[in-house]
């Protein structure tokens, strides 16, 4: 591994395309870009001659010109180096030598056709039985899996394989359902609950869940209080107390009609009590819950997931579960995705290519996602953003339709609102008038102030054609993309002017939207002024008070409403995504949050 690193190094210092072509340089030169004596290049040039990688013609005497040629270029080096150590198991080492492509040239056609029918479903007989493995590529990685620090949709999708809730939320059947725990009792005056735990609940290190465990993390999650995303579900608790090993109390300090539905939130997952406290530094990249599936693996590149076989519901059908992280370069790649059973796509409309003429075999569900893109305006930070009548201008310069229409992909509908049906009866009709935001930024005498837009992941696109909108005004927007990582972090949340983001909602519609506005690092709330932030935290009590659905929603409605003529952030656009399965897929359902569900799926044999 350590001559492969050289002999990249020391071939990422030439230009592209000089394969057997001599290069003249010499020794002391190479040992320069190298960082090494010439005495140890001598013996890298030796090494790397004798494995037909160069081939080197020493000058006469030193500081004279020499011939290097390269032999192979450093593309097929890696590549095949990365199918040699996949081969013997080394997945690890494989991924890592993937990822340094990303700083080099395009991948060879060769060695991306193996890398993705490397991907997929497969049967291996261990020992008395046969194992399934599903084995797939993301293009996003894990921030965090503990359930108080719990941002981003795809970590609540990987968590929720992991963790379990006291309650269930059936979005069908708009109900609250048994889980941890079987049976709960509720007070008159909804103030008092009682839960009843189900025996014999294990977590993954083997210990038996109890009471104390539940205890345990809603009050963790009441101690941070705004250090975790979702605190606030536990700001009503008066009290916690442990009736036995099996049965809890919560008293609350109001009604809630929501409660139930917040203790059914990933979020509020129940943790083992010492795994906890004796790891904190890791619990949020290795936690150990009571879910379908226990973690094995999580870091930089791999993630596995394996089918927990004590686990107290229906133990999922597929075994294991592998996550490959893939550099960004690679979700464009062209070649035969055939052996991937699976395939999420939020990105592009392209069709698997292993899939093209082979429609009986293949099938494609395309849906919208819940949620919208969102701008948010920060109002606590000095510039023009704070002035209703910039926040007009910028609404009437984003032309969401000429937005779909130039960049296309999965860009589906305008919003007026966070959830695609609730657009035709919600939310004024959507206007562009470039002119018109040209007037009212000369009213309030905008001079031409740059901005700074934060964005992460995938939302540059869509940033920068913002940017290009905004210019058409005489708006200068700068485009700051920051990580996944960073963008939880409120003192990073602030620095921005404004914030263009994806968020993904679940179906239980109103508390969603609370959470929205309510969690601690919700770019939304962040960015309120602290007067209509107390405003909106006194509306949302009030509403949570409220039994009746309909009139709920009509209410959390005119909160949005308020938020949305005063400009606080603007709906933007809705997505849908693609997923693309094959006919040995059986089980298939997709959730909320746009992903497969994992414990649902299995395979019938191909041939």
């Amino acid at each position: 591994m350590q001559i492969l690193n050289h002999f990249l190094e020391l071939r990422a210092s030439f230009e592209h395309g000089i394969e057997h072509k001599p290069q003249a340089i010499t020794l002391e030169e190479i040992a320069a870009r190298l960082y090494c004596s010439t005495r140890n290049v001598k013996l890298l040039l030796k090494k790397m001659c004798e494995q037909q990688w160069i081939s080197w013609k020493p000058g006469r005497g030193r500081g004279n010109v020499s011939e290097l040629t390269f032999l192979v270029s450093a593309e097929d080096m890696i590549a095949k180096q990365a199918m040699e150590l996949a081969s013997s198991g080394d997945y690890k080492g494989s991924i890592e030598l993937i990822h340094q492509l990303g700083k080099g040239e395009a991948l060879q056609d060769s060695f991306v056709e193996w890398l993705f029918g490397f991907f997929g479903y497969k049967t291996v007989e261990h020992e008395t039985r046969l194992k399934d493995t599903l084995r797939f590529p993301v293009y996003k990685w894990i921030v965090t899996l503990d359930p108080a620090q719990c941002f981003y949709a795809f970590d609540f999708h990987m968590m929720n394989q992991i963790f379990d809730t006291l309650v269930q939320y059936n979005s069908q059947k708009k109900v609250i359902e048994p889980h941890l725990a079987h049976y709960w009792q509720v007070s008159r005056e909804g103030l008092h609950y009682t839960f009843y735990l189900r025996k014999g609940v294990l977590f993954h290190h083997g210990r038996e869940m109890t009471a104390q465990d539940v205890l345990y993390s809603l009050e963790r999650l009441q101690k941070m209080g705004e250090a975790a995303c979702q605190g606030w579900m536990t700001a009503g608790i008066e009290s916690l107390s442990m009736l036995n090993r099996y049965a809890l109390t919560i008293e609350l300090k109001q009604p809630n009609v929501l409660f139930l539905q917040q203790l059914a939130h990933s979020s509020m997952a129940v943790v083992p009590e010492e795994i906890y406290k004796d790891h904190v530094d890791i619990f949020g990249r290795m936690p150990i819950g009571t879910g379908p599936f226990r973690l094995e693996r999580n870091d930089d590149y791999i993630c596995k997931l394996s089918a927990f076989d004590s686990y107290f519901g229906v133990r999922p059908q597929i075994d294991q579960i592998e996550l490959w992280r893939l550099p960004m370069e690679l979700s464009e790649a062209q070649q035969s995705w055939e052996r991937v059973q699976v395939l999420v796509n939020m990105e592009t409309n392209q069709k698997p290519v292993g899939a093209v003429g082979k429609d009986a075999e293949w099938h494609q569900i395309k849906q919208s996602i819940m949620g919208c893109s969102l701008l948010t305006f920060n109002q606590n930070r000095q510039g023009p953003q704070r002035q209703l009548a910039f926040r007009q201008a910028i609404n009437l310069i984003l032309d969401r339709e000429g937005m779909i229409q130039e960049l296309g992909g999965f860009r589906e509908a305008p919003a007026r609102s966070f959830l695609p049906d609730r657009n035709m009866d919600y939310g004024p009709a959507l206007q562009t008038d470039v002119e018109r935001a040209k007037r009212l930024l000369a009213e309030i005498g905008y001079k031409g102030e740059r901005l700074r837009m934060y964005v992460y992941g995938n939302n540059t696109e869509d940033a920068a054609w913002i940017r290009k909108q905004s210019g058409k005004a005489g708006i200068p927007v700068d485009i700051i993309v920051r990580s996944e990582a960073d963008m939880m972090k409120l003192e990073v949340v602030n620095e921005a002017d404004f914030i263009f983001y994806h968020i993904c909602m679940e179906s239980n519609y109103d508390l969603h939207i609370i959470q929205t506005l309510k969690e601690a690092n919700s770019y939304v709330r962040a960015h309120l002024e602290p007067v209509e932030k107390k405003r909106v935290d006194e509306a949302i009590d009030r509403i949570m008070m409220v039994p009746d659905e309909e009139m709920r929603i009509a209410l959390l409605h005119e909160l949005v409403e308020e938020l949305q003529a005063s400009k606080s952030f603007l709906f933007v656009l809705h997505r849908s995504q693609q997923t693309t399965y094959h006919d040995s897929v059986k089980g298939l359902s997709i959730n909320d949050l746009g992903w497969v569900d994992f414990r649902k799926i299995w395979f019938t044999p191909t041939g």
